[in-house]
């Protein structure tokens, strides 16, 4: 048998960090697969190999200097630098959170604090179908203060339910995935018209649904998931995935946690036999990170087709219509905080979770992986909130109460347009145009004539277009359209005269 040889490390070879704390992470090949594009890797930089001396090229009998590889050098040199300090901060802020749960959780044990409640925790391996015993060691509560602290946007009774359910395996006890369940009351959540009666096809119209509509509530599974990194493709693993139901007025909100890549299979499997029943849910731009990142990965482990995006309800597209002009942003965090008036303040950032899920594989730390669990917790609840939100101003503009805001009205009014709801597309137009500014009256002025003219209102049609006319508002093709419309309307008004006299 052939003796396996020790492998060079030449030039540019991966490093394997020595670090003194146990917070390093390996950069090797099996980690550099697992990682993706998630997080920079450390490479040694290579060595200038030396070049032969390149002829000079002649311009007017002068030598011309290349310059493209001395802007090249230093470049490389600043993208290692900011990929050395990127990854050091991650380490940093990771080690920050780790001491101090362990400081608060090794607090809370001195003062004689009680066992932790237990939770319904389904088995990893597939095809099982009885609960299991939670294993010791809740997560949630080994992060102290960071879960413990009340989050306001899910108030009262609901604050120990959405902490509820955190299990996570020892080191000696180590399972390959878990599924954690919680159950919120949806009068907690202060919800009015999502999960309560049947559903309307022209209110989830508004909400962006794209397909057949459901006929209930609960044939809507809310999700969202968290990964190993943003670029995409076969190199990120989604490994927790949290979806949301509403059951006998309850939101029941199950996370999937992968604690093993290598049992990313028997997760597929378990995963896809939950998605199964359901032909309808609802994502915050799903449709162009989560649901094809599903579908990979159910591809890559062989399993049958996705189905539960057959409709499709992408909550990102009316979020941004109604509060992006308003608000700048239309993130998760920027609508809990000015919608929901639920500012997130302890909550573990985006750009640390793939370190946190990594360092947790090594160590299996419940005080790192909670929070993250946390973190997908509140997206998933906030996604019905903000759901319940959206049908609320649709509702309020069909009894004639547009909104205050003047590019939301204007929104809103395109949408009952699309949906044939002529009245309270026309109240949102004429709130929107009283309300705006001059941008935004040249953008609807057209449309708020056609509602105008469907009315019968031809002189008031043409008193909006002429006026704006007159003030030289508009690019030259606006005008070009206004004045075909002003003849129009003039023509069909004197048909109008005509016929009364």
């Amino acid at each position: 048998m052939r003796s396996a040889r020790p492998r060079p490390r030449g030039r540019g070879a991966l490093t394997t960090h020595r670090a003194t704390d146990d917070l390093s992470f390996r950069h090797d090949a099996r980690w550099r697969r697992v990682l993706g594009a998630a997080l920079p890797l450390h490479r040694r930089a290579p060595r200038a190999r030396p070049r032969a001396p390149r002829r000079l090229r002649l311009r007017h009998g002068l030598p011309v200097l290349r310059r493209s590889g001395a802007r090249a050098r230093p470049r490389r040199a600043r993208r290692r630098r900011r990929s050395a300090l990127a990854v050091s901060d991650l380490r940093r802020q990771i080690a920050a959170i780790v001491e101090k749960d362990r400081a608060r959780t090794s607090r809370q044990g001195e003062a004689g604090r009680g066992e932790p409640t237990e939770a319904s925790v389904t088995p990893g391996p597939p095809g099982a179908t009885e609960p299991s015993r939670a294993a010791e060691g809740s997560p949630a509560e080994a992060a102290g203060d960071t879960a413990a602290e009340p989050q306001s946007g899910i108030a009262g009774s609901t604050q120990p339910a959405l902490r509820r359910g955190f299990r996570s395996a020892s080191r000696a006890d180590a399972r390959p995935f878990e599924v954690l369940e919680r159950r919120i009351d949806v009068g907690d959540l202060g919800l009015e018209v999502v999960g309560r009666g049947a559903v309307d096809p022209l209110l989830v119209a508004h909400l962006g649904l794209r397909g057949e509509p459901p006929a209930r509530w609960q044939d809507i599974l809310f999700l969202d998931t968290e990964t190993t990194g943003l670029s995409g493709g076969t190199g990120t693993y989604v490994f927790l995935i949290g979806l949301a139901h509403f059951e006998d007025g309850e939101v029941v909100l199950r996370q999937h946690l992968l604690s093993d890549i290598g049992a990313e299979r028997a997760f597929v499997a378990v995963l896809g036999t939950e998605l199964e029943p359901y032909r309808a849910c609802a994502s915050y731009n799903g449709k162009s990170f989560d649901l094809p990142l599903l579908r990979t990965r159910f591809v890559m482990t062989l399993r049958s087709e996705l189905t539960v995006d057959e409709s499709h309800l992408d909550l990102l597209h009316p979020a941004r219509r109604l509060w992006r002009d308003r608000f700048g942003s239309t993130s998760l965090k920027q609508l809990e905080d000015s919608v929901l008036d639920d500012a997130r303040t302890a909550d573990i950032p985006g750009a640390l979770i793939p370190d946190a899920y990594f360092y947790y594989l090594r160590n299996r730390d419940p005080a790192v992986i909670a929070p993250v669990l946390e973190h997908n917790a509140r997206d998933v609840i906030s996604l019905v909130r903000i759901a319940d939100r959206v049908a609320r101003a649709v509702l309020l503009a069909r009894a004639g109460r547009a909104p205050d805001h003047a590019p939301a009205a204007f929104a809103l009014a395109r949408g009952f347009e699309r949906t044939g709801e002529t009245d309270a597309a026309f109240a949102c137009y004429e709130s929107a145009y009283y309300d705006g500014d001059n941008p935004l009256r040249l953008k609807l002025a057209l449309a708020f004539a056609r509602a105008l003219e469907r009315r019968g209102d031809l002189a008031r049609a043409l008193r909006l277009l002429e006026t704006l006319l007159a003030l030289g508002l508009g690019s030259p093709r606006w005008r070009e359209q206004a004045e075909a419309r002003v003849r129009r309307l003039s023509r069909k008004r004197w048909r109008t005269l005509d016929r009364a006299s």
